[in-house]
């Protein structure tokens, strides 16, 4: 129940059977679902459904209390109720003091800082101010992988009661957090995406690190963004929202250069030295003779890191053994059966797998398609790369870090924990190594492939590969200890790169803009995506552009201006999970004004601010 009125209803309405002894949710928690569901296009009932995890949803008093019967305690929540170390409280730099005043006047604030400059200070220092205010904080993180050492941070820093809500916790134990936060239990929230819906009383303070991250879009109904749910957040219980990061989305950064956010910055490290990024050329490489994956160079550099016995980490945005098995006879790549995208190579179960479905197959002997035995795996991804560096360096002690291997309970923790205690020497994986590890030891960064998200049919393929470049060159150099980065790419010419490699977010902002606004893209314009998903490819097809000229003729009879209807066209993987998508995207000012003129009934799904 959301709300009482007297009004007797329209349809067919149930007793009730029941009611708790007090509300599951805060009153600004319902305000938020309301804006959610209508920015997103999606019942509210789907937006409240997100805001309870599934023990409390299904059973309501889930865990309230200790269970005899809870065998599992994750090592992060361990951390976080483990005695609090003593600690020295950080002087801040003038500019971080600087960037506090401006978090503290303002209710919304951009913090543009650089890799190293104790933007996660300023974060805990604002904390501070809250919590003696008798206020809560809410801190988010867009990957698991930077909690275990932000809650030790936080926990040093702040010395004030912490809950977790994440997706790696038992259903049981989300519950358990949940409702310490839920009975005022914890003054500081600390969690990935979904803990934007945490129920926080007296909320003073949301921390967002890490802005402009791809992994804040929810890819499952309600398909929100946390940034925009956090600003709403914000707006809804008055409390003050700092997002920060190295590499701002160009979305928030056009916000805060005209007014809507206010801007603070953070120019100079406060420990630690900006690593040599040097571009090398794949082009050149093949020329030369090399057709390995791994330069010369990028050679040279593991091999002088690990003789000084300092670390390295090898980032590729790419899972599995090999990103596609192909003929070389007739040149056709195994495909999924029931998706339209190549299977993927996994040495662990030795055989192939669909990232989207979860299909496998056993390695074929034979080509599907024609029957030669020429076939083999083609292209590379971190666990090929993984089984290289074994190969090339022997002797040293390797681990990998993607979301193959990070399935287990407290699989992020042990890694980290192995490679931050020199357990390891080289880390590869893909881009839960490239923002936030603060590792003194690690001198030296790989990028083995900086092409691919710029091959991505993305508006954003240019700001990602930006974004991801400077934030995994970031984890080297942390201590002051010479380092070297280097970026592997056949497109050394292109702005991202070059950018990238200097560190010039203000020249990337000035190159990328002009095409955003050419082509009409946000921040100049919303963008939403509906699609038509149908067992039968022609009639998905027929659907979305029936749906597309309603819609059309739809604004035109309305008078309503500043809205284009685009498609229909297939969808960018046309086939998943055995149904075929055809999508009509939506561009303009104001799409709310034609929520009511999209497509009904099963089948349709609705993206708005899609981030590909």
């Amino acid at each position: 129940m959301v709300s009482l009125g007297t009004d007797e209803p329209e349809v067919e309405a149930k007793p009730i059977a029941g009611a708790g002894a007090e509300p599951l949710l805060l009153p600004h928690q319902v305000a938020l679902a309301r804006l959610v569901a209508d920015h997103y296009w999606v019942p509210l009932i789907e937006c409240l459904r997100a805001m309870l995890p599934p023990r409390v949803r299904s059973k309501g008093s889930t865990g309230e209390g200790e269970s005899s019967r809870q065998r599992r305690h994750s090592r992060l929540l361990e951390v976080a109720n483990a005695p609090i170390p003593g600690t020295n409280r950080a002087v801040l730099t003038a500019e971080q003091q600087a960037a506090l005043e401006v978090i503290s006047t303002n209710p919304l604030t951009l913090l543009h800082g650089v890799i190293a400059s104790g933007k996660t200070e300023v974060y805990l220092a604002a904390a501070e101010q809250a919590l003696a205010q008798q206020l809560r904080v809410l801190l988010l993180v867009p990957e698991i992988s930077l909690t275990p050492q932000l809650v030790q941070r936080v926990r040093a820093r702040l010395r004030a009661p912490i809950a977790i809500l994440h997706s790696q916790l038992t259903e049981l134990e989300r519950a358990q957090q949940w409702w310490r936060v839920r009975r005022g239990q914890a003054d500081v929230v600390l969690g990935s995406r979904s803990a934007v819906f945490a129920p926080i009383p007296r909320l003073g303070l949301i921390c967002l690190d890490e802005e402009g991250s791809a992994a804040y879009k929810q890819d499952r109904t309600p398909r929100y963004e946390t940034g925009w749910v956090a600003r709403r957040l914000a707006a809804v219980t008055g409390a003050r929202l700092v997002a920060g990061s190295a590499t701002p989305s160009v979305v928030a950064y056009h916000a805060a250069q005209t007014g809507e956010l206010a801007l603070a910055k953070l120019t100079h490290r406060v420990r630690g030295s900006d690593a040599a990024v040097e571009l090398v050329d794949m082009r050149d490489e093949f020329a030369s003779g090399n057709r390995q994956p791994l330069s010369k160079r990028l050679l040279e550099a593991v091999d002088r890191t690990l003789t000084n016995e300092e670390q390295v980490i090898l980032y590729l945005n790419r899972r599995g053994m090999s990103t596609f098995v192909m003929c070389r006879d007739c040149g056709k790549s195994v495909q999924c059966l029931g998706c339209s995208v190549s299977l993927v190579q996994h040495a662990e179960i030795d055989g192939l797998v669909c990232h989207y479905c979860g299909y496998s197959t056993a390695m074929p002997s034979t080509c599907p398609h024609c029957g030669s035995r020429n076939i083999r795996g083609m292209g590379m991804g971190t666990q090929r790369l993984e089984s290289m560096v074994k190969k090339i360096w022997p002797a040293a002690r390797v681990l990998r870090l993607d979301s193959d291997v990070a399935r287990g309970p407290d699989a992020y923790f042990q890694i980290w924990e192995a490679f931050s205690e020199r357990r390891a020497d080289i880390l590869v994986g893909t881009q839960l190594v490239a923002r936030g590890l603060d590792l003194p030891a690690v001198t030296c960064v790989g990028v083995v492939d900086a092409d691919l998200p710029l091959h991505f049919p993305d508006y954003r393929s240019a700001e990602n590969t930006f974004s991801l470049i400077v934030q995994v060159a970031g984890r080297a150099g942390r201590d002051g200890r010479p380092s070297t980065v280097i970026v592997q790419t056949s497109n050394p010419e292109h702005y991202s790169l070059r950018c990238a490699a200097s560190g010039d977010y203000e020249g990337f902002y000035a190159a990328e803009l002009p095409s955003r606004k050419a082509f009409t893209f946000p921040p100049f314009a919303d963008l939403a995506v509906l699609t038509r998903t149908d067992a039968d490819d022609a009639r998905a097809a027929a659907s979305a552009r029936d749906a597309a000229e309603s819609i059309a003729t739809g604004l035109l009879t309305e008078g309503v201006e500043g809205i284009r209807v685009m498609g229909p066209s297939p969808a960018f993987i046309h086939r998943l999970r055995g149904e075929y998508r055809w999508q009509v995207t939506l561009k303009g000012d104001g799409l709310a004004r034609a929520r009511h003129l999209a497509p009904r009934g099963r089948g349709w799904s609705f993206d708005v601010d899609p981030v590909n």
